[in-house]
């Protein structure tokens, strides 16, 4: 810990905030134009450019979730020069949240993700988050 930088957030624009928002932005706005683009979606033979437009811009907002995170635990705290104990717990409630809605998604529509657009979301959000959750397993038993 530097203790020059206890409580100090680095100057310039919040980043993590703008990746989280703005990622969960595009990822809704994909959506409706997959919706809008119709089937076929996702398969091994298909991929809806909308769909691959979702993945990425979701994946942006579910890796933005610590930094945010950390960054608002350490304005709110300028005790703590840095809060990432914290941070990762919040992430791993985030995707633990995030796999629940799309299994969801993908119990609720017969997993079709070549025809369904809920089971193609689905099942890209239990991909990332699944990804997410076991690098956070990993991380709990190394550290």
């Amino acid at each position: 810990m530097d203790p020059e930088r206890t409580g100090q957030i680095e100057p310039g624009p919040a980043w993590p905030l703008l990746a989280l928002a703005g990622g969960t932005a595009v990822a809704a706005l994909a959506a409706l134009a997959a919706a809008i683009d119709g089937a076929p979606y996702l398969s091994l033979s298909s991929l809806s450019p909308w769909i691959a437009l979702f993945a990425v811009a979701a994946f942006t907002a579910l890796f933005a979730v610590p930094f945010a995170v950390n960054r608002r635990i350490v304005a709110a705290d300028p005790s703590r020069a840095e809060a990432w104990e914290g941070a990762m717990l919040v992430w791993g409630a985030v995707a633990l949240a995030t796999l629940g809605l799309g299994a969801l998604m993908i119990w609720a529509g017969g997993y079709s993700p070549t025809d369904s657009l809920g089971d193609a979301v689905g099942l890209l959000l239990v991909i990332e988050a699944g990804a997410v959750l076991v690098v956070l397993v990993a991380w709990m038993l190394t550290g």
